[in-house]
């Protein structure tokens, strides 16, 4: 797990890093809220551990700036407040701590949430997303009419925008799956093992070059299950940071409206 910790005190953010590491986990620690979107964007988190109040621009603002511009995989957000903030959770926090809480204590709770299957940021770029895996499935020429494509399609949204998740057995996210469509994850691994084989033996050639190139097994003729989600979940990420870079661009670059007097 990566963690981006930002708190008031920094010798509080020191002690987290350091109790973070003694885990066996990756902490950074920033000291101003304005560095919080750009660093995100250059380099994602699993949690990101928030103080209320920092100089430069405020836990809200930071969030409110998320929000507004999310990056392709944002981090499940520990926000750390005082308590009557906590009866009014911030929108996009995903667990709160009180600002009496120490270094064991907010590492245990990034713990905890960094098993969460999706950020509440993500669902700011929900529905980009499932636009994004759909154009995919459909470049590869992956039929509707089969089961396996509406499990790797909601298999995509979620590890697309979660990469946390590519560290669990399969089998777990086929229960995931197996839950969310009423059945079971025997019925999800097949139906997907079905859906991979019709791309790789009746799918588009050029899709496959484009997307897959040299991981395909040259023996079995196809990726695993496994291997099929990693990779398109990677292509997945690759272009959709690159349609928000030029959103982006464009936003800075557009010429500014007139002024009405």
């Amino acid at each position: 797990m990566r963690l981006l910790i930002a708190l008031m005190n920094p010798s509080s953010a020191r002690d987290v890093q350091s109790e973070m590491e003694s885990r066996g986990h990756i902490a950074d620690v920033v000291l101003s809220g304005a560095q919080i979107p750009l660093l995100l964007r250059e380099r994602p988190c699993d949690v990101l551990l928030i103080h209320e109040c920092l100089p430069g621009m405020d836990g809200l603002a930071v969030l409110a700036a998320l929000q507004a511009d999310c990056p392709v995989c944002p981090p499940r957000v520990l926000f750390v407040c005082e308590p009557e903030l906590c009866a009014a959770r911030p929108a996009m926090a995903d667990c709160l701590a009180p600002i009496c809480a120490g270094p064991q204590r907010l590492c245990a709770l990034a713990e905890i949430i960094s098993k969460k299957p999706l950020p509440k940021l993500a669902a700011a770029q929900r529905e980009q997303t499932a636009q994004a895996v759909e154009r995919f499935l459909d470049a590869l020429s992956l039929k509707k009419r089969l089961k396996g494509r509406a499990y790797a399609a909601w298999l995509l949204r979620l590890m697309v925008p979660s990469p946390m998740l590519e560290e669990q057995p399969l089998c777990q996210l086929y229960q995931a799956c197996a839950e969310a469509f009423h059945t079971t994850p025997a019925s999800v691994e097949r139906a997907l093992r079905v859906a991979v084989e019709s791309v790789f033996t009746q799918g588009s050639m050029r899709g496959i070059e484009r997307f897959f190139g040299a991981t395909v097994d040259p023996e079995r003729g196809k990726p695993t299950n496994r291997a099929f989600l990693l990779q398109a979940a990677q292509q997945l990420r690759y272009s959709l940071t690159i349609a928000c870079s030029a959103n982006s661009s464009e936003m800075h670059h557009s010429p500014a409206a007139p002024t009405m007097v």
